[in-house]
């Protein structure tokens, strides 16, 4: 995939709003995302098992700054799942 496509390819995965995507990656895709979003939180959920050297990847591109130890931060969340929840279903119909 070239570059312009992988930067597209991550425009179409995180548009509407969507922060967190689980993604399948090599090691140079990785890199790009995270040069492109350094702070992002990237955690890799696979090993590579194909022949494009790919894994998958939990990818967070806006993660929480506080820790989830407050009621407060955690009704933020709360409130940012529900609105990515509602544009997921806009997006179905």
């Amino acid at each position: 995939m070239s570059k312009s496509e992988f930067d597209q390819f991550l425009s179409d995965s995180f548009k509407e709003g969507i922060s967190f995507r689980e993604l399948r990656l090599s090691e140079k895709e990785v890199s790009h995302l995270k040069s492109h979003y350094p702070s992002a939180i990237i955690r890799r959920t696979s090993d590579v098992n194909d022949a494009f050297k790919k894994s998958w990847y939990e990818v967070h591109l806006s993660p929480i700054q506080r820790k989830p130890e407050s009621l407060d931060s955690i009704r933020q969340e709360n409130i940012r799942l529900k609105r990515e929840l509602e544009t997921l279903k806009k997006l179905k119909n």
